[in-house]
């Protein structure tokens, strides 16, 4: 329950408490154990209706393209850009909710049956990565891993000597971009006329001229409003940690696996005392004149 369901709970208690017939309410037959019961099963409700209604506005995006014939919606994100060691990585995912390509065209024209399928597949609590914690990214994270068929995902990274050769985070994040979205698409053998990428961001790969000419679009927050976008967030999220809590093992005087590569306080004072490693983003200000 939110706190708020906690106060309305309470002020039902106090109510019922007050009533003319709580004097039995030790007998679990009373009407004022009924009521409770009553209360919790309502209240527990909301709460399920809520996760419903969230899950729901996370997927309107997607309903709406889906009404629009695109079957396969490919949502992107990265992490690891704003951090000072370690690669940045994408993650593209999109969720399939049929195997026969023979029936295309039907599907294209019932929407209402793939909205449903849609809806009916979503794992619960899928967020922005950010927005949950380590132990429910994992949660989910087990989840897509044990459903193969129907979520796919595909990844992209820059090392950061490859960050440092370009001498730009955002040309590094762009080139994932790409590459997650044709690797998903290539490797799942997607219909280019049914997909739509959604990238978070303000920025957009190039796809058109490429060997995946699809419709993309930039969506700053996509992760928090877009369902598959999310799935991704948290995907990437997962899989860049595993990387960073390996790289712990090889510079372990750096406390990768606390800090995962980002510019925390104790990251700073362990590059003064150490220097930095193969692993630290040497054009980055932090570490430019070391």
């Amino acid at each position: 329950m939110q706190l708020i369901d906690y106060w309305h709970f309470a002020l039902q208690l106090v109510l019922l408490l007050t009533d003319h017939d709580c004097y039995c309410y030790h007998h679990p037959s009373t009407s004022l154990s009924k009521k409770l019961t009553a209360f919790a099963a309502a209240s527990s409700s909301k709460n399920n209706n809520n996760n419903n209604n969230n899950n729901n506005k996370n997927t309107s995006i997607e309903q709406k393209l889906h009404e629009r014939g695109y079957k396969y919606i490919i949502g992107t994100d990265e992490v690891g850009r704003g951090a000072i060691a370690g690669p940045v990585l994408s993650t593209s995912c999109c969720i399939f909710q049929h195997h026969d390509d023979d029936d295309d065209h039907d599907r294209r024209n019932d929407n209402k049956s793939m909205l449903s399928d849609h809806q009916h597949l979503l794992i619960q609590g899928v967020h922005d990565s950010k927005q949950i914690s380590e132990a429910q990214r994992e949660i989910i994270y087990q989840q897509v891993l044990q459903q193969p068929s129907i979520y796919k995902f595909a990844h992209a990274q820059r090392s950061p000597k490859e960050i440092d050769e370009l001498n730009s985070i955002l040309k590094a994040t762009m080139e994932c971009f790409q590459t997650s979205i044709q690797n998903l698409i290539l490797q799942e053998y997607i219909p280019l006329d049914l997909a739509y990428a959604i990238c978070d961001g303000e920025s957009t790969p190039k796809l058109v001229g490429g060997p995946t000419p699809i419709p993309c679009r930039p969506m700053v927050g996509a992760d928090g409003k877009v369902y598959v976008v999310s799935l991704a967030s948290i995907i990437a999220k997962v899989t860049r940690d595993r990387i960073m809590v390996e790289a712990h093992e090889e510079w372990p005087q750096y406390n990768f696996h606390l800090n995962k590569g980002y510019s925390t306080r104790d990251h700073i004072e362990r590059i003064h005392k150490y220097g930095p490693c193969p692993l630290h983003r040497m054009s980055f200000k932090a570490l430019k004149y070391r």
